[in-house]
């Protein structure tokens, strides 16, 4: 899959809401999940999901998300077929990706016995490459300086649809600057190990 050129590639933007931080204690509220490829968004899927234990106070506060939306939205076990089935092959891509992937694969393993095997992209680990400068590399301050809006900050469909469009950047950006051409390539850029021209 790594030569696979960039415009072919199907990328999976992946945000998650959850009850706290940890993948493995804690649970997801709700998930959403954008398809981009070619630089176009072509499908998306969300729901909130019942975390079947009480949210936080801290974390209604934070997302808006409270005991009341989520007690007769799916469970985790109803949602993981559908979340398995969109990211299909794509390439998982989120804004700090190691929370939202660790929280993915963690719900795929305890609801389904089955492990992930996609590859992953971060827009925070993008960011630092493409946007050094920039003091904070959080999605709000990206946004912003990329003149993208968010539509609803800290739920995901809005969270992700802002990365989906700041991805669309990144892979333009890239491209153009870096010559980046092929999924390989990216994930090497992302990684740091070929040298910012």
């Amino acid at each position: 899959m790594n030569d696979i050129p960039l415009n072919e590639v199907p990328f999976v933007v992946v945000d998650v809401e959850t009850t706290g931080m940890s993948a493995s204690e804690d649970r997801i509220t709700e998930v959403a999940m954008m398809r981009v490829q070619n630089g176009v968004l072509v499908d998306e899927f969300s729901t909130l999901v019942n975390p079947l234990v009480s949210i936080p106070a801290s974390i209604t506060h934070l997302t808006g998300i409270d005991n009341v939306m989520v007690q007769d939205a799916p469970t985790a076990r109803e949602v993981a077929p559908y979340v398995r089935e969109f990211l299909g092959a794509g390439v998982f891509t989120a804004h700090n990706a190691a929370f939202d992937w660790g929280f993915i694969t963690h719900t795929m393993i305890r609801e389904t016995g089955l492990d992930l095997q996609n590859p992953v992209l971060c827009t925070v680990k993008l960011s630092r490459r493409i946007l050094p400068q920039l003091p904070s590399k959080s999605l709000g301050p990206v946004a912003k300086f990329l003149d993208i809006r968010i539509p609803e900050r800290h739920r995901a469909s809005g969270d992700a649809y802002a990365t989906a469009l700041v991805l669309v950047k990144f892979l333009s950006f890239v491209r153009r600057r870096h010559n980046v051409q092929t999924l390989g390539e990216l994930l090497q850029f992302q990684n740091g190990t070929t040298a910012p021209a």
